[in-house]
């Protein structure tokens, strides 16, 4: 019995010891995957010299490469190529994407600007509980919608406002409207009945719902009469959740002071939209995850500096191009780390505000400056995107070709 229990514990050992080591491997391996990038964005005739830490060999055609070691890309036409990385050689490990593009500058913009966007559809927050004109309590949308739903019409009736959608629903007197709701990005209906609140004697739902946000924000670029801003998408305040717009507005800001950051608290930019024709200054068609897109006025006299892709830029001293202090001025910063894995791309690089007019103006990065244009050699390459709530000095960025990609 002895010797069994010896046998027993043996087998269990080294169980223990195989299951770690499969363990340790496939951490590994999810690591040397994170490494490396997704794609590779090349200027077409330009050379990029690259060099990523995995023991891993990638083969472009017929030409192999060991990748953890400097190797150069170059390509002389626009299109599509691929690496096949293999670690050690041996193990498929990732096919990055090599995508060619013809050479494009933008303009940095830098411009403090207002944001207005209306939703493609009414926005639900949440649902809740009514009391009707007979005492009791009700709640008619309740596991019926749900938060981040957005209500298209009521029985067949197109709404587009918050109002539209209120007076609607109160005409139906009570009986059951049917609602199409797109939901997860499919549409669906619902049907529910409408309730008299014995606060004003209206029919509702019992859902909470918004047509439209505000709020502001920094234009990366111009490109033509074509900007992009943000560096990452609008989100609904109350279901955080990116918002499916059906356009908006970019407006000229009133700026009444600047609450500067400080340690658990991200500082802002305060100021106040006033929507009227002379302070337009182009229209909204896009919100995504990378930013928001639209069209403008060209400023033509403003230099237009040529892209600078994620394997250009490195450690080390960069600028912004910022209007915070209501002209347009150019900011040391500090590029504290640089990710190219695309595990977060609204997180590619670790930035530092080093200038000492910028911290005396605002602590480092306020709410507001998301979308400030970075430019490193020369190169724009990528825009402001959080600010650490611990110490405003400091924040993340994207790089420029996230926000290209996504305008598309």
């Amino acid at each position: 019995e002895e010797t069994m229990r010896k046998y027993y514990y043996r087998k269990l050992l080294i169980a223990l010891f195989v299951i770690n080591i499969v363990g340790i491997c496939a951490v590994y391996f999810k690591y040397c995957r994170n490494v490396l990038p997704n794609s590779i964005e090349l200027t077409m005739g330009e050379k990029a010299c690259l060099k990523y830490d995995v023991p891993a060999v990638g083969t472009v055609k017929d030409q192999k490469i060991k990748l953890n070691q400097p190797f150069v890309l170059t390509k002389d036409s626009v299109g599509q190529d691929e690496i096949k990385a293999k670690l050690f050689g041996a193990i498929p490990l990732k096919d990055i994407k090599v995508n060619v593009v013809k050479q494009k500058t933008l303009v940095p913009s830098g411009k403090i600007v207002g944001i207005y966007v209306e939703t493609n559809g009414i926005l639900v927050l949440e649902t809740d509980m009514i009391t009707g004109v007979d005492g009791g309590n009700h709640s008619p949308s309740s596991n019926k919608l749900y938060q981040g739903d957005y209500i298209l019409s009521v029985n067949g009736s197109k709404v587009e406002t918050k109002v539209d959608f209120m007076k609607k629903i109160n005409e139906c007197n009570g009986k059951e409207v049917t609602l199409e709701v797109i939901r997860n990005h499919k549409k669906t209906k619902i049907k529910v009945k409408p309730v008299q609140s014995v606060t004003d004697s209206q029919y509702k739902i019992g859902a909470w719902v918004r047509d439209n946000t505000q709020g502001i924000g920094t234009m990366t670029y111009v490109a033509g009469n074509e900007f992009g801003g943000l560096g990452h998408g609008i989100c609904d305040m109350d279901t955080g959740k990116l918002m499916d717009i059906k356009g908006g507005y970019l407006l000229s800001p009133q700026i009444d002071t600047i609450q500067k950051g400080k340690s658990g608290s991200p500082g802002e930019i305060v100021g106040s939209i006033f929507y009227k024709e002379a302070n337009l200054l182009g229209t909204i068609r896009k919100n995504t995850k990378y930013g928001i897109y639209g069209t403008t006025q060209s400023d033509k006299k403003d230099k237009a500096y040529r892209i600078g892709y994620k394997q250009s830029v490195k450690k080390g001293k960069a600028q912004i191009i910022s209007c915070i202090s209501g002209r347009r001025e150019t900011y040391d910063i500090e590029i504290k780390s640089v990710d190219q894995s695309n595990h977060d791309v609204l997180k590619g690089m670790e930035i530092e505000i080093t200038d000492p007019k910028l911290l005396r103006l605002t602590n480092g990065i306020v709410q507001g400056m998301s979308g400030t244009p970075i430019i490193q050699n020369n190169h724009i390459i990528g825009a402001v995107t959080h600010v650490f709530v611990d110490d405003s000095t400091k924040g993340y960025a994207t790089f420029i070709e996230n926000m290209l990609n996504s305008s598309k």
